[in-house]
C-alpha cells in the first residue's frame, strides 16, 4: 500500500510539472505573439491563470492571460508598467504546435497602465517640477517667475482624463509655503497644470478612468471581443 501510495505520488508530482512547463512554454511562445501584435521593443511576461493547462491547451481555450510589459512609450506619456487581461483567449492546439498562429481571437480585454510621476514631471519642461501622490490628488511642486522673480510654488492638483489626455489642475496653491487664493492663486496654481497625452495603447485598448495610487498614475483601459494579428 505504502510503495502504491508513493508511486500515485510520484506520477503526481509529474503530472503537475508538466502542467506548468507546458503552461511556461505556451507563454513563451504566446509573449512573442503577442509582442509582434503590440510592437513592443521587448517580450512581454506572460502567466497563463487557471490549472489544468493542459485540459485548458486541448481545448484551444485559455480562460485567462495576464500580460506585463515595461517602459512603453507610444507616442505620448511613457507607461512604466502596463499589465492587460485577456479572457477567452483562442488558440488551437494544432496551430500552436506548427507555430502557424497568424490570428488570436479574445473575447475581452482588461488593462491598467501606470505612468510614473517622474515620467509625469518630465513633461513640464523648464519648470523644474516634482510630482508625489497626495490622497487621490496629486503635489505638484515647481519653479514660477512673478515679476522677474523666481519661486518655489506647490499645487495641490486634481487628475482626469479627457480623450486620450491626462489633465492635471491645480486647486489649492502655496509659493515659498505661504498659501494663495483668489485670482492671484488661481493664475499661479495655472503656471503648474499639465496636459499629458496618452499615446496608442497595445492591442487597441480604449481607454476608460484614471486614478492616483502610490506607484504613480493609473489609467485603465478595456475592449470588447478582438482579434489579435501577429507578425
Amino acid at each position: 500500500m505504502r510503495k502504491l501510495l508513493v508511486g500515485l505520488t510520484v506520477v503526481l508530482v509529474l503530472v503537475l510539472a508538466a502542467d506548468r512547463i507546458g503552461a511556461y512554454a505556451a507563454g513563451t511562445v504566446i509573449g512573442g505573439k503577442l509582442r509582434s501584435s503590440a510592437g513592443l521593443q521587448r517580450v512581454p511576461s506572460v502567466h497563463i491563470t487557471g490549472f489544468p493547462f493542459l485540459s485548458q491547451a486541448i481545448d484551444g481555450r485559455y480562460d485567462r492571460i495576464d500580460v506585463e510589459a515595461d517602459g512603453i512609450d507610444r507616442g505620448g506619456g511613457r507607461i512604466s508598467k502596463a499589465t492587460t487581461s485577456l479572457y477567452g483567449v483562442q488558440v488551437p492546439l494544432s496551430a500552436a504546435l506548427r507555430q502557424s498562429v497568424t490570428s488570436v481571437p479574445v473575447e475581452r480585454l482588461s488593462a491598467r497602465a501606470v505612468v510614473a510621476f517622474v515620467d509625469l514631471a518630465s513633461r513640464g519642461g523648464d519648470r523644474s517640477l516634482t510630482i508625489a501622490p497626495a490622497g487621490d490628488r496629486l503635489r505638484v511642486t515647481g519653479r514660477i517667475t512673478v515679476l522677474g522673480k523666481t519661486l518655489s510654488a506647490a499645487t495641490t492638483s486634481t487628475v482626469r482624463l479627457t480623450g486620450r489626455t491626462l489633465i492635471i489642475t491645480g486647486k489649492t496653491v502655496s509659493v515659498e509655503g505661504q498659501q494663495i487664493s483668489g485670482a492671484i492663486g488661481d493664475a499661479i496654481a495655472g503656471a503648474l497644470d499639465l496636459r499629458v497625452p496618452i499615446g496608442r495603447l497595445p492591442y487597441d485598448l480604449s481607454l476608460t478612468g484614471v486614478h492616483v495610487e502610490p506607484s504613480g498614475v493609473v489609467v485603465t483601459a478595456a475592449s470588447g471581443p478582438t482579434v489579435l494579428a501577429t507578425r
